[in-house]
């Protein structure tokens, strides 16, 4: 898998950024209070109610910088952002670029591309019980992949899985409950994976934003990266 890690991310605080035919641009947002400021109303009251206060902070951030980042893109003031969502919660705004986000032990990423793009991240670190999900989530070769693994690359193989199948549904936009049975994967070892969902090819990218993190992006056409920015 291509590793792009920390000190690779360049600074990015310019406005009018364009992506090119068939481009990604990947994201990472620091957390900063500074974003809170940039949130809807709505935004604001959810942010308000969450009681934890690492969750309150990864929500704002995350909700204020992405606000930010299409703020680059469409020229227009970061709070003025008209922030949609489809039917089964994804979210897009009109006239911007197609985004994805997503966010893991306290690190907020975000990919925006020309075409519909799908990004998931989750830490290499993180424990859980492969074989039952396994079971209830993976296809009947992917489970009897994974059996045939043992130890710390059982559990790499299982990240790398999970992070492929929820970036395709968060590119299908059905999301995990609806969708995440039906999307197959066929990891390989350059990170170049495929998928498939509900009988349509998809194009994977696995990659590793930092040396604790495993992360996919998933498209229906195959995107290039163009730029690593953060803010």
């Amino acid at each position: 898998m291509d590793s792009f890690l920390q000190s690779e991310w360049i600074d990015y605080e310019v406005r009018d950024l364009v992506i090119p035919a068939r481009g990604v641009h990947l994201w990472q947002i620091r957390p900063s209070r500074v974003f809170i400021r940039y949130l809807s109303p709505g935004e604001s009251l959810r942010y308000e109610r969450i009681v934890n206060q690492e969750v309150r902070d990864s929500y704002g951030s995350a909700q204020g910088g992405l606000r930010r980042i299409v703020a680059f893109y469409t020229g227009c003031l970061p709070e003025e952002v008209d922030m949609c969502r489809e039917r089964r919660g994804k979210p897009y705004v009109p006239g911007a670029p197609e985004f994805n986000l997503s966010h893991t032990a306290g690190r907020m990423f975000a990919a925006f591309s020309s075409i519909p793009v799908g990004l998931d991240v989750e830490s290499a670190r993180r424990t859980v019980r492969t074989e039952a999900l396994a079971r209830k989530f993976f296809s009947p070769e992917e489970t009897n992949r994974l059996r045939m693994l043992e130890g710390p690359i059982k559990a790499l193989t299982f990240l790398r899985y999970w992070v492929c199948k929820e970036a395709i549904v968060k590119l299908s936009g059905d999301g995990i409950y609806y969708g995440l049975r039906y999307a197959r994967v066929d990891l390989t070892s350059d990170g170049r994976s495929r998928g498939d969902y509900k009988g349509r090819n998809v194009w994977l990218r696995e990659f590793r934003p930092a040396k604790d993190l495993v992360a996919a992006l998933a498209s229906w056409e195959p995107l290039e990266a163009k730029g690593f920015f953060r803010i």
